[in-house]
């Protein structure tokens, strides 16, 4: 026997497709975009390869007057140091030099340097990035990180 209450649950699953089209509806709607609900991946600490690219800079030193906060592990082809100073925040991205692409603000061999800034001049930028590439020229031998690539513009969150 089937109760007669059983019966609406499916049946409102049924018309509420129909109800929520409409009358306007146009004939063929654009497909609605995708938003995934999975966070992103927080960054990786850089590995024992990645960190003797850049060394002896490890979280807490100093470069040029900015604390080393981070050394991230490559990602998208690049390997990221956040140095900070009171309040100001620059982003130090570490790629291959490119022939054709954007120019850096420092080259160390076979590496570009570039930066972003939020809270500082962007002298202290161009001036890290310098002091970014005098390190990296000092290790002409260390094999370049696994991953990494020429630098390709993208928005960076600070």
């Amino acid at each position: 026997m089937i109760r007669p209450g059983s019966l609406v649950l499916p049946a409102l699953l049924l018309a509420l497709p129909a109800c929520s089209r409409g009358g306007d509806a146009p004939a063929d709607p654009s497909p609605t975009p995708v938003i995934s609900s999975r966070p992103a991946s927080p960054p990786r600490p850089a590995s024992p390869a990645e960190l003797a690219l850049v060394a002896p800079l490890a979280p807490g030193s100093t470069l040029d007057g900015f604390t080393v906060r981070e050394i991230l592990a490559v990602q998208d082809g690049v390997l990221t140091l956040v140095c900070a100073k009171d309040r100001a925040v620059v982003r130090l991205s570490v790629a291959l030099a490119a022939d054709g692409g954007p120019a850096p603000p420092a080259f160390a061999g076979k590496y570009a340097v570039f930066y972003s800034a939020r809270g500082s001049d962007p002298a202290d930028g161009e001036r890290l990035a310098k002091a970014l590439a005098a390190v990296l020229e000092k290790h002409p031998d260390v094999p370049v990180p696994p991953g990494m690539t020429s630098f390709v513009p993208t928005p960076i969150p600070i």
